[in-house]
């Protein structure tokens, strides 16, 4: 990734996620650096209903239950507005169930 300043270029991170309790989705990305989300989408892929709970670490951020299969979440945040995680803070989605959820994340690292 290129670095704009003191941010990396966009970076997407998607896939489906089916452990019970914390599951990660971006990795930390080091001292003195955080992740900073700028769209998300969550989706119960599973015919189960399942609460999703998305993480910076370990402290709550976002929470959703997914009553149904394809119930969810979709965020475009503006910019000034993105969810920061914090220094060194890996994205975690916590599933009330092994159930299957789907993740979209489009994300930056930058300074802290």
């Amino acid at each position: 990734m290129a670095l704009i300043g003191s941010r990396t270029a966009p970076s997407a991170a998607t896939g489906t996620k089916n452990g019970s309790g914390d599951n990660e989705l971006v990795a930390a990305p080091g001292a003195g650096k955080q992740i900073v989300i700028s769209a998300l989408v969550l989706q119960n892929e599973s015919s189960t209903a399942t609460t999703m709970i998305l993480k910076a670490g370990a402290t709550a951020l976002l929470r959703c239950l997914g009553q149904n299969q394809g119930d969810g979440l979709a965020l475009a945040l503006a910019a000034g507005r993105e969810l920061q995680l914090g220094n060194n803070a890996a994205l975690n989605l916590n599933l009330s169930g092994a159930n299957a959820c789907g993740y979209s994340v489009l994300y930056y690292v930058d300074a802290v």
